[in-house]
C-alpha cells in the first residue's frame, strides 16, 4: 500500500511539474526592458545602435520596490546634473550649443509635458517635466541622446 501511495506522489509531482511554465515562458509576450539601478530608486534604461554603442539613455525615479513605493517621481535640477555628469561627462558632452534652454510645451494646460532641452555638441538632454501645476514643475523623467549615433527601432 505504502508503495502505491509513493508511487501516485511521485506520478502527481510530475504532472505538476510538465505541467508548469518556465518562467521566461510567462512574460514572452511582452517586450523586454534593460534598465539599470543608477542609485537606490533612479533607473537607467539604455538604446543602442546595430553596433552596440549607447545611443540614448533615459532616467527616472524607481516607482516601485519590494522596499518602497514612491507616489511622487520628481527629480530635483541638481540630481539630474549629477546623473547627466556621471554618465556622460563635460568633456564627452562638448560645450553646449545655442539651443540650451529651449522650453516646449504640449497637451492641454491641465497635463501639459514642458520639455527643458540642453544641447550640446555632441549630445541632446531633454528633462521632461509635469506642467500641470505651474508653480511646482517638477522633473519626471530625462532622456540623454547621442547626435552622432542612430538608435535601432
Amino acid at each position: 500500500m505504502s508503495r502505491r501511495l509513493g508511487l501516485v506522489c511521485i506520478a502527481s509531482l510530475a504532472l505538476v511539474l510538465l505541467g508548469a511554465k518556465p518562467q521566461s515562458d510567462l512574460f514572452s509576450k511582452y517586450k523586454a526592458v534593460e534598465a539599470y539601478e543608477l542609485k537606490p530608486g533612479i533607473l537607467m534604461m539604455p538604446r543602442y545602435t546595430a553596433d552596440g554603442e549607447v545611443c540614448e539613455i533615459g532616467l527616472e525615479k524607481r516607482q516601485y520596490s519590494p522596499e518602497l513605493i514612491r507616489t511622487s517621481s520628481r527629480l530635483s535640477h541638481a540630481e539630474i546634473e549629477q546623473y547627466v555628469d556621471e554618465l556622460v561627462p563635460s568633456d564627452a558632452r562638448g560645450p553646449k550649443t545655442p539651443m540650451f534652454g529651449t522650453i516646449n510645451e504640449e497637451g492641454p494646460s491641465e497635463s501639459a509635458t514642458v520639455q527643458t532641452i540642453e544641447s550640446y555638441e555632441n549630445v541632446t538632454v531633454v528633462i521632461y517635466g509635469d506642467g500641470s501645476d505651474k508653480c511646482n514643475l517638477g522633473s519626471v523623467a530625462v532622456t540623454i541622446t547621442w547626435k552622432n549615433r542612430k538608435c535601432q527601432s
